[in-house]
Parts: structure tokens; C-alpha cells; sequence
């Protein structure tokens, strides 16, 4: 095999590894706690994306409050959060991101789940 060949197949290997990496990397859940639930609020799309979470939320009534983005830990244990400040009308949506800083270990992370702050 001549240095031309293993050039051209550095080439062809090399994306399908990459692709291989992605497809491993486990998709993190996003979940509603009590407090969100029992104020009317669904969500009918979330996304994790590293630091990054996106939710989409629909209100039933008006809701006002300090909206926490938990980052849990295998065992459930909260590792991390972010916070929006959260001002929906009666029958309101609102697409919402969070931003975790790079103190929060995200390996460590296996899911988020979304509550109010404790008043």
C-alpha cells in the first residue's frame, strides 16, 4: 500500500468515525417537575444540546415565576442549574433556552428536569 492509498482511505475511514461518535453520544431527557405541572404549563418540544436546553412551553393560565433548569446526575441528585425569569398570559407559548456554565461537569449529566424556585 502506497501513501496515496492511505490518504484515501484516512478519508473514507475518518467520517464514518466521526459519525459513529455522534450516534453514540446519548441524548439527555427533559422533564417537568410538580411545580411546573401543577401551574397549567405543558411542553411540546425540548431539545439538549450540550450546555444548551431549549424547551417549548403552552400556558392553560397566567403564570409568573423564576423557571429553574435542573441538571441531574445518574442518581438523581441536582449538579447543576440555570434560570429564566418565566411571564406567560393565559393560553401563551414561549420557546425558552437555557445556558449551564462550565462548571457543570455535562458527562455527569443524565437528564434536566424544569421547576419553579421555592418561594
Amino acid at each position: 500500500m502506497n501513501l496515496k492509498d492511505a490518504n484515501f482511505l484516512t478519508y473514507l475511514i475518518l467520517p464514518f468515525v466521526f459519525l459513529l461518535a455522534s450516534c453514540m453520544e446519548e441524548e439527555k431527557s427533559v422533564t417537568l417537575g410538580s411545580s411546573v405541572i401543577d401551574k397549567g404549563i405543558s411542553m411540546t418540544s425540548s431539545k439538549a444540546d450540550q450546555a444548551k436546553v431549549e424547551v417549548y412551553l403552552i400556558t392553560t393560565n397566567s403564570v409568573e415565576g423564576e423557571l429553574l433548569a435542573k441538571a441531574l446526575n445518574a442518581k438523581g441528585k441536582e449538579i447543576g442549574r440555570s434560570k429564566q425569569m418565566l411571564n406567560l398570559g393565559k393560553d401563551d407559548a414561549k420557546l425558552v433556552s437555557f445556558t449551564f456554565d462550565a462548571s457543570v461537569n455535562l458527562e455527569e449529566v443524565s437528564r434536566f428536569m424544569l421547576d419553579f424556585r421555592n418561594k
